[in-house]
């Protein structure tokens, strides 16, 4: 039996802590609107 304790996965820290999972939340929704815009920009039509 191991007495070291292992630490968890990133994504269990980052669902344990709130700061952590309210700034992947912010950093997703910017990158979606960056996504988004760069999309929408590039279906303009030219003229």
């Amino acid at each position: 039996m191991s007495t070291d304790r292992e630490t968890p996965p990133w994504q269990q820290q980052l669902l344990d802590s709130v700061w952590l999972l309210a700034l992947a939340a912010i950093i997703f929704w910017m990158l979606a609107y960056v996504v988004w815009g760069i999309v929408d920009v590039l279906t303009v039509p030219l003229g």
